[in-house]
């Protein structure tokens, strides 16, 4: 036996040291978290520009306009707005095309140069080349290209520019203009100015377009017998290059008395027929109610959407598409603003007076032409 106080001696510790290990599962979750965590750090690098390389920004676009001189001003507010709009890097292409015999080839013309550079938009001051547009955009399968139009002279279905005001059913949309009312408020006019008018005279068949011009005056035909007018038509045979001479042949035969009051119809052979329908007022002293893209050059007064405006409202519909929305989505708009113009200078030539309740509502009252650009009667 071992003496008290003496230790007993140890028996060596033979167990297994126990030993910690990681399940699989543990090892898949934290190599996850570390992938997560990588990927998402080249993400966010990749995003702002930590590895060198940004994202592309987008090209500024690209949008060709075509139109007639007589609406520049709708070109000059489309324009305007578009760079309100965001767009002041927008690249615009202009063409300008002068209505007459040539207008549908010109127009096509255009079209076709502005789609072989790859437009993103078209814009068309007038329906003609609007309809033009459509035409050669469908024909050469590039109907993504959007087509914004004004109407001045026609309804947009009549005329067959959209199936509806609420869908085009196609590439195009655009502002209308309401050619009943204003044939209305023209005649209204004449009548306040010179309660007695009763012959109308008209430069018709021979003189105008009939693309142009025929809707636009079987409105004025349907409304005149109802403001007590009768219309007088002047008309020739002569082909469209000699309509100048024939105006002027025809105007040296009328005399004061043979007509009562001149509405000018836009669209017509003769280029700046307005003028020497002014100047033939301005002979007989008799008033002439005009277009409104047509004042600068001729007649004593005219009420219509402004150009300019419409042509603001054109723009916000092509932001509008720029955004994503499609032409046919996006309803035709009737033009928001109708003004009344007057030219005091040429109504005092002529020997007529504008009645206080139109002076009043004038928006526009012109002195002499000082305002409008120069011009050449051709």
């Amino acid at each position: 036996m071992p003496q008290s106080g003496t230790p007993a001696p140890q028996t060596p510790n033979t167990q297994t040291p126990e030993v910690r290990t990681t399940s699989p599962w543990n090892v898949t979750f934290f190599a996850g978290i570390g992938v997560v965590v990588i990927a998402l750090g080249f993400a966010v690098a990749y995003w702002t520009g930590a590895l060198g390389s940004a994202a592309t920004p987008e090209e500024p676009k690209r949008i060709g306009i075509v139109g007639i001189p007589q609406v520049k001003e709708a070109d000059e507010g489309f324009k305007t707005k578009m760079i309100a709009l965001g767009y002041g890097d927008a690249e615009f292409t202009e063409y300008s095309v002068v209505p007459g015999p040539t207008l549908d080839a010109d127009v096509e013309k255009a079209v076709r140069e502005l789609i072989e550079k790859d437009i993103d938009l078209i814009f068309a001051d007038f329906e003609i080349p609007a309809k033009i547009a459509a035409k050669v955009t469908n024909e050469l399968g590039r109907s993504d290209i959007p087509v914004i139009f004004i109407s001045r002279l026609h309804d947009p279905v009549k005329f067959g520019l959209v199936e509806s005001f609420e869908s085009s059913g196609s590439n195009l949309t655009g502002v209308a203009t309401s050619i009943f009312d204003l044939v209305q408020r023209h005649m209204e006019f004449l009548k306040q100015i010179s309660p007695d008018a009763k012959k109308l005279g008209i430069f018709a068949k021979g003189f105008q377009i009939p693309a142009l011009a025929d809707e636009y005056y079987s409105v004025v035909k349907e409304q005149a017998p109802r403001f007590g007018l009768e219309i007088v038509e002047y008309t020739t045979a002569a082909p469209p290059p000699k309509a100048k001479a024939e105006f002027e042949r025809i105007t040296a035969t009328i005399q004061k008395g043979d007509i009562d009051a001149m509405m000018h119809i836009g669209g017509h052979y003769y280029v700046t027929q307005e003028i020497g329908e002014s100047n033939l007022a301005k002979r007989l002293g008799i008033p002439m109610a005009t277009n409104y893209e047509d004042i600068p050059r001729g007649g004593h007064f005219t009420y219509a959407n402004g150009t300019f405006e419409s042509g603001e409202q054109a723009a916000v519909m092509a932001d509008k598409i720029f955004n994503g929305a499609r032409p046919s989505d996006i309803p035709v708009e009737y033009a928001l603003k109708s003004k009344l113009s007057v030219h005091l200078g040429r109504a005092k030539e002529a020997g007529i007076t504008f009645p206080d309740s139109m002076l009043f509502i004038a928006e526009n009252k012109y002195e002499d032409d000082s305002q409008f650009p120069p011009f050449e009667d051709h």
